[in-house]
């Protein structure tokens, strides 16, 4: 059997098992994966907020939520990847069902933020991140600034960099945490402790009950100097087949909902604040449209569960023709 097939054919058989199942075994698999990590054509070099990335493609957080596996993750061909999210004590998660396939190529999560807690998440860390030969963010939530704060302090010396999460559907208090106030608090502590690149984590901008407090907060972090934003996280979804009954879309369906966020971003933090596209983006066009719309960098996540592990090769191959064809070449040139 030729080598190629076989992790098509391993791909096919985890999709048979239940989703949480599946990723469990296929984070198994992964570390007896021995291709080599490529070269990315010189056009997909591109410098951003972590320096300068081959290709500007990362792995998005929830993948390894332990961090034990980022070095193996790394042959798959990612520029750079996120860990976590951790917290600053142990969290065990939600009950299961936690995780569940929808059609159109889409997951439904609650998985409620299962993870080692901080210290055991930077032993993992030492491990493993310095071998995966690229940069290595971590990221981080908590529902109390306090929490967030202990957490990025203790990643110092261990990652490259800190994205902060405060819009996965499991915190608690989404609203408050969100409010002018307790985000301008902690923006302030942030940047006070600040000792590498941070990016901040948010929701797609299609909850008006929130959308407000979270253009604000982007402001603000714009205005404190902080490197990049990620968007989007999940659209929180009523789900019955989940333990919890709602949960977080990704995947196909949420790529307008991140494209749409992109838009609205560029007008708000202008060239001095990176975005980090992420949200439904399966192929090389994908790709693209996020860049020309203003993106850094990429991320992926549920485009891997339904592709497969040659996902990134593929993008990466694909998009290089695509700026060719573009007579471009680099991707600076179609950036806005």
């Amino acid at each position: 059997m030729p080598v190629q097939i076989l992790p098509s054919l391993i791909h096919r058989l985890l999709r048979l098992l239940p989703p949480e199942e599946a990723h469990k075994a296929g984070l198994k698999l992964v570390r007896f994966f021995k291709a080599g990590r490529p070269e990315p054509p010189e056009a997909l070099q591109l410098k951003t907020w972590l320096g300068r990335l081959s290709p500007p493609i990362g792995l998005a957080a929830g993948f390894d939520k332990t961090g034990e596996s980022v070095a193996y993750l790394a042959r798959l061909g990612f520029g750079y990847l996120v860990a976590g999210s951790v917290t600053l004590y142990p969290k065990p998660g939600n009950r299961r069902p936690r995780v569940v396939r929808r059609s159109g190529e889409a997951l439904v999560n609650a998985m409620g933020l299962p993870n080692p807690g901080i210290e055991r998440f930077v032993e993992n860390l030492l491990r493993s991140a310095l071998r995966a030969g690229v940069p290595v963010v971590a990221s981080v939530a908590g529902s109390e600034s306090q929490e967030v704060i202990a957490c990025y302090e203790r990643l110092k010396g261990v990652v490259s960099g800190v994205e902060i999460n405060l819009s996965s559907p499991s915190l608690r208090d989404a609203a408050a945490i969100w409010s002018e106030e307790t985000f301008g608090q902690l923006a302030e502590m942030l940047a006070s402790v600040k000792w590498g690149p941070v990016s901040l984590k948010i929701p797609p901008l299609a909850r008006e009950e929130l959308k407000s407090h979270v253009v604000k907060a982007v402001k603000i972090w714009a205005d404190h100097g902080f490197e990049a934003i990620t968007a989007v996280n999940t659209l929180p979804i009523d789900e019955p087949r989940l333990s919890t009954g709602f949960g977080g879309l990704s995947g196909r369906p949420l790529n307008a909902y991140m494209l749409e966020t992109l838009r609205e971003l560029r007008n708000i933090v202008g060239e001095g604040c990176e975005i980090n596209a992420v949200g439904g983006i399966f192929t090389a066009e994908d790709a693209l449209q996020a860049f020309r719309l203003g993106a850094s960098t990429i991320q992926v996540y549920t485009a891997i569960v339904y592709r497969g592990p040659g996902l990134v090769r593929e993008i990466t191959t694909d998009l290089a023709k695509l700026l060719r064809e573009l007579g471009a070449q680099s991707i600076e040139e179609i950036q806005p």
